[in-house]
């Protein structure tokens, strides 16, 4: 199909993005909570994994939008934690994130094919400087980053972060030449430093574990910034595999919690109820802050080569900044794991299809660390 590119970039990140997708369907097929919704569920989950292998695969701005909108409606209907006004507020939260940035990015293709009169992104690079055309640039690109962040922390949306982030870095890839293009080491170091420096200094104080869990995902994605920023495409990927058996792993862990907002002290007794539980916990976490032999350190190690390559040791300051300060915030989801139990401690439901969620991803971060060298190659094959 015109319009529709389908090279090694698209590959790896379909991948990523059928792996996130499979994790969601099998999530929803267990929900017993759903009931006759689960095959909604299902249809809906489809869906937007369609939409975001269009749009990580597209190269025309209006199968980009036309991919975005199948990626983010379904998110609309789809179940979140929480019940009354809490999952309310979520699914409200969900709709403005996903309507405004529709919106913002249909403003920017409707810009940019008024200044140079076509939508394939091949023309965009031979754009001469033009006001209009800035302005669409800036818009798409910030259509493109808010349901990134927004969709980090969230359990249904991994697949929906590694679409647009795709994205992204491929609208980036063909609009970085030509008289009128944006400066896009600049917009991404900048995007990679406030996503690392804010989500550090906010997860000290975080005692929530949903708020935490999100920040750790955003912290990941702040390190796929820095590949970006080096216009190193297959850094960037190892990056974005780190993020995705992170997050899913973490936010498994999140939904077998009792409440709808569980915080710290509700994985109080953990280790003595499910060890096993809490050393793929640990393991995450370890993925999450970026240390041995955790596969989080080979992701950090190949941005932090790629910026420095780039002369952004400002960056690589700013990672290893945010890196320690992850230890700290990070480090406390473990330690409440071995804190003694309370009175008024719900024991954690056997969760299985949760719970291999969680250890598989934990064994995808540990053996990424032990034998780096599968996912590196594979990752060599993003090029934009």
């Amino acid at each position: 199909m015109t319009g529709v590119v389908w090279d090694g970039a698209s590959v790896f990140l379909g991948s990523l993005i059928g792996v996130a997708s499979a994790a969601q369907l099998a999530a929803a097929l267990s929900d017993g909570r759903r009931g006759g919704r689960r095959a909604t569920d299902v249809a809906l989950i489809l869906l937007s994994t369609s939409g975001a292998v269009l749009v990580v695969a597209a190269a025309d701005l209006v199968l980009l939008f036309v991919g975005l909108v199948l990626l983010t409606v379904p998110r609309y209907a789809m179940p979140d934690r929480g019940r009354g006004h809490l999952a309310n507020d979520r699914a409200v939260g969900r709709f403005l994130v996903g309507a405004t940035s529709t919106a913002t990015v249909a403003y920017g293709v409707a810009l940019l094919y008024a200044a140079i009169g076509q939508t394939e992104y091949a023309g965009l690079g031979r754009a001469t400087h033009n006001p209009l055309y800035l302005a669409g640039l800036a818009l798409v690109c910030a259509g493109l980053v808010a349901p990134t962040v927004h969709a980090a922390g969230h359990r249904w949306a991994t697949a929906s972060a590694v679409a647009t982030a795709g994205a992204l870095l491929r609208f980036a890839a063909a609009t970085r030449n030509g008289d009128a293009a944006l400066d896009w080491e600049v917009t991404f170091a900048v995007l990679g430093a406030v996503a690392l420096t804010a989500t550090a200094l906010a997860a000290l104080a975080e005692r929530r574990l949903g708020r935490l869990v999100a920040y750790a995902a955003i912290l990941q994605l702040g390190y796929v910034a820095i590949g970006a920023a080096a216009f190193a495409a297959p850094a960037a990927g190892v990056a974005l595999a780190v993020y995705v058996a992170v997050a899913l792993g973490l936010l498994g862990v999140v939904s077998m919690l009792p409440g709808d907002d569980p915080t710290l002290s509700d994985l109080a007794g953990l280790a003595r109820r499910r060890p096993l539980l809490v050393a793929a916990v640990g393991v995450l976490v370890l993925g999450a802050i970026g240390v041995p032999p955790a596969a989080g350190f080979i992701g950090r190690l190949t941005v932090f080569e790629a910026a420095v390559r780039a002369q952004l040791l400002w960056l690589v300051v700013a990672g290893a900044f945010a890196t320690v300060l992850g230890a700290v915030s990070y480090g406390r989801i473990v330690l409440a794991c071995f804190a003694p139990p309370r009175l008024d401690t719900v024991a954690l439901p056997r969760a299985r299809t949760a719970t291999l969620i969680v250890l598989l991803a934990a064994l995808a971060v540990l053996v990424g660390g032990f034998v780096p060298g599968p996912l590196l190659e594979a990752a060599q094959a993003v090029r934009f």
